[in-house]
């Protein structure tokens, strides 16, 4: 592992490196929805129209949500309304994460 050169982490000292702070917050998403099995996020420029206003800061949208066993509408909004929030209170915190999520596959890690 390489040292980063000390100047880079004084600014945001107290946040954990991005990767390990996006595992945190994947953890927690698997925790609240036991029935989710993983979830993709895309460019929402890679979407037909209509779902570019389902994008998370204009930018990501969570597609292929694969949750068993299967779920009513409710529930699955439910699920796509956690997902959601998490990834945007994440961007939010963290405005590099947008090329961190673009294009990744999130799937429940079974112990």
């Amino acid at each position: 592992m390489s040292m980063k050169p000390a100047q880079l982490g004084s600014l945001n000292a107290e946040l954990p490196p991005l990767e390990e702070d996006l595992a945190a917050r994947m953890e927690i998403i698997f925790e609240r929805c036991p029935t989710l099995h993983g979830f993709t996020v895309q460019d929402c420029s890679a979407l037909p129209e209509e779902f570019r206003t389902l994008a998370l800061e204009r930018e990501l949208v969570v597609t292929d949500i694969g949750v068993y066993p299967n779920l009513n509408t409710q529930q699955c909004e439910q699920i796509y309304n956690e997902i959601a929030v998490a990834l945007l209170d994440f961007l939010f915190e963290r405005p590099a994460a947008k090329d961190v999520l673009r294009g990744r596959t999130f799937a429940r890690t079974l112990h």
